[in-house]
């Protein structure tokens, strides 16, 4: 399996958007750390956590995500597991959903939401056009 197989196409839940840009996801970021507003473009591959954006972030901050496009918070209710940060929401193009945390440096992250291994898995034969199930 390559890394170029694992590219999520991602878009806004709220407008449906595309927001992925060849290997990018990009989102209008506020740093609620330095109160700064940014545009910031994070990998679209899954399990790679590079990040550009025209403004420092702190390691530990926490990042408030927007749709570029509507401008509708991405923002969940939902702590992450791992360091309890919010976590924010992107629908995948072919179904379910990508789950992040909103902390820099935090490596929270999962497909579809936490705990359902079946619905991860669904969600990478889909993404994989695979027609297993």
């Amino acid at each position: 399996m390559t890394r170029q197989m694992l590219l999520l196409e991602v878009c806004c839940p709220s407008c449906n958007a595309a927001l992925t840009e060849g290997q990018k996801v990009h989102l209008d970021a506020y740093i609620k750390d330095t109160h700064q507003e940014a545009n910031l473009y994070l990998s679209a591959v899954f399990g790679e956590y590079t990040i550009d954006c025209d403004v420092a972030i702190p390691e530990g901050a926490i990042v408030q995500f927007r749709c570029p496009v509507c401008e509708q918070s991405l923002m969940l209710e939902i702590p992450c597991r791992l360091c309890g940060a919010p976590m924010a929401s992107l629908n995948i193009v072919n179904g379910g959903s990508v789950e992040f945390c909103s902390r820099r440096g935090c490596k929270g992250h999962a497909l579809g939401g936490f705990g359902d291994v079946d619905q991860m898995m669904t969600l990478v034969n889909n993404m994989f056009r695979t027609p297993h199930d």
